[in-house]
């Protein structure tokens, strides 16, 4: 078989540069062309040497892998061991993807696999990839907003699992202390039978009457949602909420809601200034 050297050239350095700059764009690096271009001329390079000198240490799998660095330092200008050892990972794990897609290609198109195919066989991994990343990425900030909850009304206690809403921003008119919602169903251990009621008919015709003997302890405050504008909200100003092996005590009050929040995965919205307490937090044990 004869094997024209340009034909080689070009062929590698094309799938090194989509590799390279499907890498890029998962690890969402800055992407740099010219940077991309010498390091698909790198591997390209390393290719046509090994087949055209034929010596069997370039073949060895320590030559390929300082290769295939020596490519992702070229094009990504990465600082850090762990920053560098991720990029590699996603590089290789891109590259056994796109072997496994062009192999079966191969098979399909009955050994008659072109450059074109080859092509959009690449570009239908780096579809694959990104959504596989995507769907990594969101279970892992998922998990990250969730948070393990105690609330304490009087003598009773309860956890509850809650979840970080970032587009909750509700607060007290009166005290500016935001609102994390509960289902009611949630802490109706917490509440006196009449008080459950009380609040139960308050969202069934509006009722007002009887609502506010607990004092200080009910707010009535009004949101709005995607679909509705001005609903109104029972609020209880708990006596603690605490966030387990977190922050410890946060300065909140809890809004109660009729319905189920979630399927089963949370019992309560959190609010976005949490993740400002935690940050704060974090900077000042970084400082001591």
């Amino acid at each position: 078989m004869v094997y024209y050297i340009e034909y080689v050239f070009v062929e590698n350095f094309i799938i090194d540069f989509i590799l390279l700059f499907i890498t890029g764009k998962l690890i969402k690096s800055t992407i740099i062309f010219k940077r991309l271009v010498i390091a698909s001329m790198v591997g390209a390079l390393y290719v046509v040497l090994t087949l055209y000198i034929g010596k069997e240490f370039m073949t060895y799998f320590i030559v390929k892998f300082s290769i295939s660095v020596l490519m992702i330092m070229i094009a990504y200008d990465s600082k850090g061991i762990i920053t560098n050892i991720r990029v590699i990972i996603c590089f290789y794990i891109t590259s056994l993807l796109m072997v496994g897609i062009i192999t079966a290609l191969y098979y399909i198109t009955y050994d008659k696999l072109t450059v074109n195919a080859i092509i959009i066989s690449l570009f239908m991994g780096y579809g694959a990839l990104h959504f596989f990343f995507k769907e990594v990425k969101d279970r892992i900030l998922k998990h990250n907003y969730k948070r393990s909850v105690t609330v304490s009304i009087a003598t009773k206690s309860k956890n509850l699992q809650a979840y970080i809403d970032t587009g909750n921003e509700l607060t007290d008119p009166v005290t500016g202390k935001p609102v994390m919602v509960v289902s009611i169903d949630c802490i109706k251990d917490l509440l006196d039978e009449g008080l459950y009621e009380r609040i139960m008919d308050f969202y069934k015709d509006g009722s007002y009457e009887n609502l506010f003997n607990e004092g200080n302890s009910l707010r009535i405050i009004k949101f709005n949602t995607i679909s509705t504008k001005g609903e109104n909200m029972v609020c209880i100003v708990p006596d603690k909420i605490e966030i387990v092996d977190g922050i410890g005590s946060i300065n909140a009050i809890m809004g109660v809601y009729p319905k189920k929040i979630s399927k089963g995965s949370y019992d309560a919205l959190l609010f976005k200034k949490l993740l400002d307490w935690e940050m704060e937090t974090k900077n000042e044990h970084v400082s001591c």
